[in-house]
């Protein structure tokens, strides 16, 4: 009984102590845009099926270029953004706070031209994926 006690123990203090863990800078080989920007992508849902992304660029903010992968997009709030490409000249897109679109993946980040705060949420399907 006094070993299940010690185990028990150990494991709530490693818990314990891996929530009390700083936070690193992310690994040098993680491209997704929620480790390479986090301040404007941030991820609110993962499975085995889907990933979900809210991006949220304040007034007259930029994300950093960087690829991402290709998804279904919902506008949260109506935009007006320029979209930066790594390999094209930029383009300025504009839509309707519900609009829904799908967007291959690309290389690009996108700057606010508003003077207030745009959000959108991104549906990441999962390569990995199991179907069925």
């Amino acid at each position: 009984m006094t070993r299940l006690w010690l185990i028990y123990s150990l494991l709530v203090t490693a818990a314990a102590a891996q929530r009390q863990r700083p936070e690193f800078p992310p690994d040098i080989f993680d491209t997704r845009p929620v480790a390479l920007d986090p301040s404007h992508f941030r991820m609110v849902f993962e499975n085995d099926h889907v990933k979900v992304i809210r991006v949220r660029l304040g007034p007259r903010e930029k994300s950093m270029v960087m690829e991402v992968p290709a998804h279904v997009m919902t506008c949260i709030t109506d935009h007006r953004v320029r979209v930066i490409y790594a390999h094209a000249k930029p383009v300025e897109r504009s839509e309707k706070a519900g609009y829904t679109g799908w967007v291959e993946r690309e290389e690009y980040g996108l700057e606010n031209l508003e003077d207030k705060p745009v959000e959108w949420i991104l549906v990441v399907p999962n390569a990995e994926g199991k179907s069925g």
